[in-house]
């Protein structure tokens, strides 16, 4: 009578041990599951931000030629009024994807935002304040995608 107690015994060991397995294959699994999501994630952020930089030399392109433009150029001329529409739109779309302005004349100096180009002392302005602005910073969704160029106090 010992013998089928036995084999009882041993098959809920077997069964016990082939659930913990169970369990161990699933949370790994799932955990794979949770790392593929997460390196998805980080490839589409990856390859937004490389566009991204691709866009912002269009920009730069199109607020020299804004520039250019309205030192000779009527501020009311259609052509210039219709380039400054269309980079108005074009910063307003890509703000829906997170891009947005580094805002840096007159604020204090942040590595992780500015860029210096160099720096000239001034009386007007604190030390390691942002005077001029050479080349416009943007941030993508909270993270610096290009820093601003300054000239710093």
């Amino acid at each position: 009578m010992a013998q089928p107690e036995q084999q009882t015994q041993d098959l809920q060991a077997q069964r016990d041990e082939l659930l913990a397995r169970l369990e161990r294959v699933s949370a790994d699994y799932q955990n794979y599951q949770k790392r593929v999501q997460r390196d998805l994630a980080q490839a589409r952020e990856y390859a937004q931000e490389e566009l991204m930089k691709a866009v912002l030399t269009i920009l730069d392109d199109m607020e020299r030629a804004l520039e250019a433009g309205r030192a000779n150029h009527d501020a009311d001329d259609p052509l210039l009024r219709g380039m400054q529409l269309v980079h108005d739109n074009a910063l307003a779309a890509l703000g829906r994807f997170g891009l947005t302005v580094i805002d840096a004349a007159g604020r204090p100096f942040d590595p992780d935002l500015h860029s210096a180009l160099m720096q000239q002392p001034t009386a007007d302005h604190p030390p390691q304040t942002v005077i001029t602005e050479a080349q416009k910073g943007y941030r993508l969704k909270g993270r610096t995608l290009r820093p601003s160029k300054v000239v710093v106090a």
